[in-house]
């Protein structure tokens, strides 16, 4: 993530090495009779926790995952219906890119599922989210870390009602949704915790472990940005009528804050994007005190921001994306035809968009309904890859996307070839890589369960 914009980049980077990359450990490979031993044993331990008054993992599950399951036109259609913004014309430029992604299949696999599974309350409110070569295991009442999902390392207890995850490769940021308590874990435990002035409505971290948060009080906002110990390194009040902060991310280097507002003062609708320093010695020459650089859109709305290269962010909004620097210039932008969902970004730094129906009848470029488009960082549309339905779920571990329509889903690397499909037999939650890509941990309402994946 620390790699400059101008330094080389091979933007065809062949990612076929995906067995490299989630090199197998045996020191991680469970014995299954032993673990089914520890299950019953488990499972003993909690009839008798149960009967005395013990603790209740029944849990009801959260369907507005703030990554998986957030939905691009909710926001646009509030903000059109409360200003009467009307249609607008979208333009695009013809792009050229690899489509050797499309339909593009390994080998057709058989799945097997193991024994071992972690189970809860058919209406449970659980959350899962990979750190390092695990996972942790949220509910209202704590955290569970597994390296298998017989081999837990260690819990740690709190109370929420309802929770949101955010997560990088080493961290996971939890909080209580609409709520103000805010925790941070790597993989040897809880890192901090705190409890904020206002209510949480957004939340990000970076792969250094800091964390920027938006709160909201009453008619106002505030957005406080943490370090991985706790330290409250900046914070700025938003008091501005008609003028809301939708989302926020940081540099990996966690000197520069973005921030993507909405601004529905007039009668036509203005994104604008601040950047701003977090330090206090960065920002003391500046005459605008922190903020020292942004750009303005008119008739768009942008739910997301990403990093993509120290000072430079992807701004995902309701047509097309942008990248800007760190003078808030725009380096380039991709304008779409079609719907955007949702977006998010791997590991590698590609943006992945999930689009729906086109949005206008033109000549130039436009996608089926249930599209994957991936761009690298340079706005290059390098691979797609067609669901052939509405694309109802989509996750990002690492290098992989992981997308579902109904109850298909397919493992895409980050240049749209096929690591595996699977077709579920229930409605599904959550799905992830596990077991260094050899396995799946599926979520449903009720469980927890590792699905083998075997070549035919």
């Amino acid at each position: 993530m620390s790699d400059n914009y101008n330094d080389d980049y091979d933007d065809y980077e062949d990612y076929d090495d995906y067995d490299e990359d989630y090199e197998y450990d045996d020191n991680y490979k469970y014995n299954k009779k032993n673990g089914k031993k520890h299950f019953l044993l488990f499972i003993l331990i909690l009839f008798f926790m149960s009967a005395g008054g013990g603790i209740y993992f029944g849990l009801k599950y959260i369907d507005d995952d703030a990554l998986k399951n957030y939905k691009f036109e909710n926001i646009v259609d509030v903000f059109k219906n409360k200003i009467g913004l009307g249609d607008y014309e979208d333009t695009e430029k013809e792009t050229e890119y690899n489509e050797s992604g499309d339909n593009d299949t390994n080998d057709e696999i058989d799945t097997k599922t193991d024994d071992i599974k972690i189970v809860f309350e058919g209406d449970s409110s659980v959350k899962f989210a990979n750190i390092d070569d695990g996972y942790l295991y949220f509910t209202k009442d704590g955290a569970k870390y597994y390296r298998s999902l017989d081999t837990q390392l260690w819990s740690d207890t709190y109370t929420m009602n309802s929770i949101n995850v955010s997560t990088s490769s080493n961290y996971a940021l939890i909080n209580d949704i609409q709520g103000r308590n805010l925790r941070l874990y790597n993989s040897n435990g809880l890192a901090f915790s705190t409890q904020t002035d206002g209510n949480i409505i957004q939340s990000r971290v970076n792969s250094q472990g800091t964390c920027v948060i938006i709160e909201k009080f009453e008619s106002d906002y505030k957005i406080q940005v943490f370090n991985n110990s706790g330290t409250l390194l900046m914070e700025r009040f938003e008091q501005d009528d008609c003028v809301f902060p939708l989302s926020a991310d940081l540099s990996e280097d966690s000197r520069i804050l973005a921030v993507s507002y909405i601004d529905t003062s007039n009668i036509e609708l203005k994104t604008k994007v601040l950047l701003f320093y977090v330090n206090r010695d960065d920002a003391k020459d500046t005459v605008t005190g922190d903020f020292f650089a942004g750009t303005e859109k008119e008739n768009v709305i942008a739910p997301y921001i990403f990093n993509l290269n120290n000072g430079e962010f992807a701004v995902v909004y309701d047509k097309g994306v942008m990248l800007i620097d760190i003078h808030g210039n725009e380096i380039w932008n991709e304008t779409f035809l079609n719907r955007i969902v949702t977006a998010c970004i791997t590991e590698g730094k590609r943006i992945v968009l999930a689009l729906g129906e086109e949005t206008a009848v033109s000549d130039l470029e436009t996608y089926k309904n249930g599209t994957i488009c991936i761009l690298d960082r340079n706005g290059n549309r390098i691979a797609k890859y067609e669901m052939g339905d509405d694309i109802s779920y989509i996750n990002v571990v690492r290098k992989n996307i992981i997308a579902g329509s109904g109850k298909n889903f397919v493992c895409l690397s980050n240049t749209a070839k096929e690591v595996w499909k699977y077709t579920a037999k229930q409605d599904i939650k959550d799905i992830f890589p596990y077991n260094n890509g050899k396995s799946m941990l599926v979520i449903t309402s009720s469980e927890a369960k590792v699905v083998d994946i075997q070549n035919k």
